[in-house]
């Protein structure tokens, strides 16, 4: 869970599972407003999906 997802951000896949879960996000761009996760350079996006599609 401490992989790094979104390096330009420092944003961890345990910081976004985190924000699934507690909050009840559902969409990429969710997390984006919240943790500013790909929202940089924008290669973790297709990460960012994954996670969200494993947790639900």
């Amino acid at each position: 869970m401490d992989d790094i997802i979104c390096s330009c951000n420092h944003i961890t896949k345990g910081d976004i599972v985190n924000a699934i879960q507690q909050k009840g996000y559902t969409t990429v761009e969710e997390i984006q407003d919240a943790l500013d996760a790909g929202t940089v350079c924008g290669s973790c996006v297709d990460e960012i999906e994954e996670i969200l599609k494993s947790v639900k």
